[in-house]
């Protein structure tokens, strides 16, 4: 199966276009899947450096691709990267783990770090992973299958109260603790281990005409709970700060209004100056830029893509680039 098979990239040339900006250097793809965005902006980069030679020959461009799905890992590993004109490096991890694996191959700085937060289409349609509420396959949902804990055992572990947290705080489900009470007392009586039982207890207490944007959110948060994916992102973004080199990029795709919010949030953050009140008339917060935006509003797919791809729908791409700005210093004003 080819990575073309294997995961549709969403947004590729938005992607290729916003992320790469310099050329040569190192780009970090933390969410490598089918290699789709990795290719892609492998050829960019190599293309970019050709252009901007100055007779020495291009700049090197190294391209590192980390996923913390093992499959894919394998896959990867057994690919042909011929003729997209960069060193290739591929590692086992979690994309918020990056420095780690830079440290490993001695690298400081890098030129963009790239993650899709987005399950592949190959997860969500392979029996066996849980992803799918339409299909009957056992609760596990982890992103890798080599350790950790499973969406089922989760749900057998938990107690109520922390199961609300979880469905109010990763699903945004209206009224939670009645979503939570139904699912524990439904387990008192019956298995929960298979996708097929969870859609069968959210029948039973919401009657079989149930909105299906309920199960939508059930399975998210459940799927952000087992793979604690708004803490890697969250850490991930903090320590982008220290590895971009200057004009380097982040870019990030998300899925869901709690991933897109954080990467706002903390894209606009990283972009404001002294946070010192303005009757203060000089600046001791000691804070500056350290990020300028690329794009002010989200990137979505066009109309086209999502007729090739409707799993591009909720897409949003959002991009930063690395700045180094003086301390911002008030005056008083006479």
């Amino acid at each position: 199966m080819s990575g073309e098979e294997y995961h549709v990239p969403v947004l590729a040339v938005e992607v290729s276009e916003l992320f790469v900006s310099g050329g040569g250097g190192v780009y970090v793809d933390g969410t490598l899947g089918g290699c789709g965005h990795f290719r892609a902006i492998a050829e960019r980069a190599a293309a970019l450096a050709a252009e901007r030679s100055s007779g020495v020959g291009p700049a090197p461009v190294v391209m590192i691709g980390i996923d913390r799905d093992g499959e894919a890992i394998e896959r990867a590993r057994r690919s042909s990267f011929d003729g997209i004109g960069a060193r290739v490096i591929i590692e086992q991890a979690r994309f918020s783990e990056f420095d780690a694996v830079l440290g490993k191959h001695s690298i400081e700085k890098v030129r963009g770090l790239f993650v899709d937060l987005g399950v592949s289409s190959r997860q969500i349609d392979e029996p066996g992973r849980g992803f799918m509420y339409m299909k009957d396959a056992p609760l596990d949902m982890r992103m890798d299958r080599g350790g950790g804990v499973t969406a089922a055992e989760f749900l057998e572990r938990c107690e109520e109260e922390e199961l609300t947290d979880v469905l109010k705080n990763y699903g945004e489900v209206r009224n939670a603790p009645r979503l939570a009470g139904a699912i524990k007392a439904y387990m008192r009586g019956n298995k929960m281990e298979t996708s097929a039982d969870l859609k069968n207890c959210v029948a039973k207490e919401y009657g079989g005409r149930f909105d299906i944007k309920l199960l939508a959110k059930l399975f998210q948060a459940l799927r952000i709970r087992v793979n604690g994916e708004l803490a890697e992102l969250r850490t991930f973004l903090d320590k982008s700060v220290t590895c971009l080199a200057e004009g380097g990029r982040v870019a990030v795709i998300s899925y869901h209004s709690l991933e897109d919010r954080m990467v706002k949030d903390f894209f606009r953050e990283a972009e404001a100056a002294c946070v010192c009140d303005h009757s203060q008339p000089v600046c001791t917060c000691g804070k500056h830029i350290v990020l300028r935006r690329v794009n002010r509003k989200a990137i979505m797919a066009s109309d086209e893509e999502i007729k090739r791809n409707s799993r591009s729908r909720s897409a949003r791409l959002r991009v930063a680039e690395r700045v180094f700005a003086p301390l911002l210093i008030r005056k008083r004003t006479l």
